[in-house]
């Protein structure tokens, strides 16, 4: 069975709510063909003996700014034309499977 069928990238446009014609699904299987043989090359490389990153850089980056509260709204404010609050949060529908 293949991996990136047409009926798996309609099923999942159909969720996404994507409408996707049939030259789109084969240019999308090629794409993901190409990239999952990208993904095949990063098995073949030799780690052992490397130690695992855990940050990117030498040091960790020290110029973040810190945190300064400023005009901030209460709830009541912020919920004040929200058409359904529950529970103090604003409820939205749900539009995804």
């Amino acid at each position: 069975m293949e991996k990136f069928s047409t009926e798996y990238f309609r099923k999942l446009a159909s969720d996404l709510r994507f409408n996707l014609s049939d030259e789109e699904i084969e240019e999308l299987k090629h794409d993901f063909q190409a990239v999952e043989a990208q993904v095949d090359l990063f098995e073949t490389i030799d780690t052992d003996g490397v130690e695992p990153m855990i940050y990117p850089f030498e040091s960790a980056t020290v110029f973040l700014r810190e945190d300064e509260v400023a005009d901030v709204l209460s709830r009541e404010d912020a919920l004040a034309n929200v058409p359904d609050v529950r529970m103090g949060h604003v409820h939205v529908p749900k539009v995804v499977k």
